[in-house]
């Protein structure tokens, strides 16, 4: 995992600048530097050195020096492509997975994406044709920003980097801003700056000739159904994981493994200890609130593999890194779980410089509460006709507003799809027309774009419920979330992390399961819990979802509360919100009338951020 960035423009590039975008993000890449400035194009380079340490240096050409190439992230397929390349002619003066994308792109030119097995943000600038291309790996792993304009092309894997450019403007996105009060984050192509945008994963795009254009190289066919029967799946399963597992071993430096004691991560643990020789150190993360504290099951995985398992409790006294964290994303993000994702990369790269993560299990076999949850619900109101779900939402207009009742016949009257988008939203139109300034509410031109295009994602194909949910969550959640938090709170403290579960091959097989071997009201993960009964313990596979949670309620309560009141207040804030309704969340949260500790812990994380962006008084 490295930093890059770049430049093209007609004009000429100033190699300040491309230093100045490259070292701020010095985080992620301490091990090394590079820099290449050829007329209209810049390339900036900061290397965490994983694979072939002693050559593997970037920016990285081929032999004649017409191709470059910049590279954030891993090609776990490298070997096997080189010797491809190799039976194909080419040469190579390294051992490093960078060359390989410079002679595949000879070789295949903007078809090469399509053939790496990995994570992967990449910049190869074509000399002969003035062509830069930008990719982004398939699940969205590696980050990849942008900024175009008359002037040319800026890139970079952190929005920080593009801000260093003179000429990217920190306009705000009122549609993200709206979009994170949504969701607590802002997805692709988004970001809160107007004219920064994000890639999309499974994309490429081409620059050339002063213009752009965006090409889709991988996506999940949602109509591919697997051939065999129950038993075939399960050991296909555990193939694909164990092999993916193996891929994400290739490494030159120490390595370990995230262990939270749920099924994902104990089952990649699992993996690594059988293809190991020395024992697997493995990093765990618990709370001093027992509702939330899950290294009792850690433990078990720890003991049964013989693991060297170190542990971390996370209290409120962490607040003092809080501010750090969240800004390092550059944008207002409201995932609390950064937080001892944080914890626990710092913990691990005290030990090692690579871990394995169990992230994407979840949106594979279908593990989130929500799922099953909403299954049942289904279930229950399908007794329901259709013709008398509307009478439903006409009653709850009779009722007091937040009255339980009222919430409950207001969500019965809803649609399956509906009522997925009610349980992952935070604040609903409802909210935000208290929320918001009347200055907001003027800039928003489209209130409620992202509600739309995941109603839009949740219509794809003619599958079942669960797979609709799934689907969503893997084109948005994932990348735009989850991979997000890893990604920055890693790199923060320069910790490569690696997800099995991401590989391509296992994504498109769990998409290819009938929903019923995945999901259903009563259990989730049904065939991975099959797949893995015999490498793990019985309470580890037995066990239900718990979540990476934070126990925001408490905190915001008690020993956060002045920290979050003094920051969600300050008169930055004004422009966006209004002061009496973040008064209320406030009083109602500490007196224990509601909880608002999700809409209040977004509150924080856009107030840093405006601070930060020059809105405090």
């Amino acid at each position: 995992m490295c930093g890059l960035v770049g430049i093209v423009s007609q004009a000429g590039v100033d190699r300040d600048v491309i230093c100045r975008m490259r070292d701020v993000l010095a985080h992620r890449g301490p091990d090394d530097v590079g820099a290449f400035v050829d007329g209209e194009v810049g390339l900036g380079f900061r290397r965490l050195s994983i694979i072939d340490v002693r050559t593997g240096h970037q920016p990285l050409s081929n032999e004649s020096g017409t191709v470059w190439v910049v590279l954030n992230g891993e090609i776990y397929n490298f070997r096997d492509f080189r010797r491809e390349l190799e039976d194909k002619g080419h040469r190579f003066a390294t051992s490093s997975d960078t060359e390989c994308i410079a002679h595949g792109y000879e070789e295949y030119g903007e078809g090469v994406f399509s053939k790496f097995n990995g994570m992967f943000a990449i910049a190869i600038w074509d000399s002969a044709k003035k062509q830069l291309l930008l990719a982004r790996d398939r699940a969205g792993e590696k980050p990849l920003h942008y900024s175009l304009s008359g002037r040319g092309l800026v890139f970079g894997s952190e929005i920080k980097a593009l801000l260093k450019h003179p000429g990217v403007s920190r306009e705000v996105d009122w549609s993200a801003l709206d979009e994170f009060m949504s969701f607590g984050y802002i997805g692709a192509p988004r970001s809160i700056y107007r004219d920064i945008k994000k890639l999309l994963p499974g994309h490429y795009l081409v620059y050339e000739g002063a213009k752009a254009r965006i090409e889709r190289y991988w996506s999940i066919d949602v109509s591919r159904t697997f051939p065999g029967t129950f038993e075939d799946a399960c050991e296909e399963c555990g193939r694909l994981l164990s092999d993916a597992v193996r891929l994400r071993l290739i490494s030159d430096v120490p390595l370990g493994a995230f262990l939270s004691g749920g099924i994902d991560s104990s089952a990649v643990v699992a993996f690594m200890a059988k293809n190991s020789a020395a024992p697997v150190r493995t990093f765990s993360i618990g709370f001093d609130q027992p509702g939330y504290d899950e290294t009792s099951y850690a433990d078990l995985v720890a003991e049964q593999y013989g693991t060297d398992n170190t542990k971390l409790v996370v209290t409120p006294q962490y607040k003092d890194v809080i501010e750090n964290i969240l800004l390092n994303f550059d944008e207002p993000f409201g995932d609390s779980s950064a937080l001892p994702t944080y914890l626990v990369s710092y913990l691990t790269r005290q030990h090692v410089t690579v871990a394995l993560s169990g992230d994407g299990g979840d949106e594979l076999f279908g593990g989130y509460i929500t799922y099953s949850m909403l299954l049942r619900l289904s279930r229950l109101l399908g007794f329901i006709p259709e013709y008398l779900k509307p009478v439903a939402g006409r009653l709850a207009e009779l009722l007091p507003s937040g009255s339980k009742v009222e919430r409950r016949l207001r969500f019965a009257g809803l649609s399956e799809d509906d009522r997925f988008l009610r349980m992952v939203t935070h604040f609903r139109p409802s909210d935000k027309e208290d929320l918001y300034t009347a200055d907001t509410k003027s800039q928003i031109s489209e209130r409620e774009a992202a509600i739309t295009d995941r109603r839009t994602l949740l219509a794809q194909g003619d599958r079942s419920y669960s797979d609709r949910m799934q689907y969503a969550d893997l084109m948005r959640y994932l990348p735009d979330d989850i991979l997000v938090k890893v990604d920055r709170t890693s790199m923060l403290v320069s910790l490569e992390t690696r997800a099995p579960f991401l590989d391509h091959r296992l994504m498109e097989f769990a998409f290819s399961l009938p929903s019923e071997w995945k999901i259903s009201s009563k259990r989730s993960k049904i065939i991975l819990r099959e797949a893995l009964k015999s490498l793990l313990p019985a309470e580890v596979i037995g066990r239900g979802k718990w979540g990476f949670s934070v126990p925001l309620r408490e905190w915001f309560a008690g020993p956060l509360y002045e920290f979050c009141r003094t920051r969600v207040l300050q008169s930055g804030m004004d422009r966006f919100f209004t002061r009496s309704t973040i008064h209320r969340l406030l009083d109602e949260h500490r007196n224990g009338r509601r909880d608002h500790s999700t809409k209040l812990w977004l509150l924080l994380c856009f107030a840093l951020w405006a601070a930060k962006n020059g809105y405090e008084s």
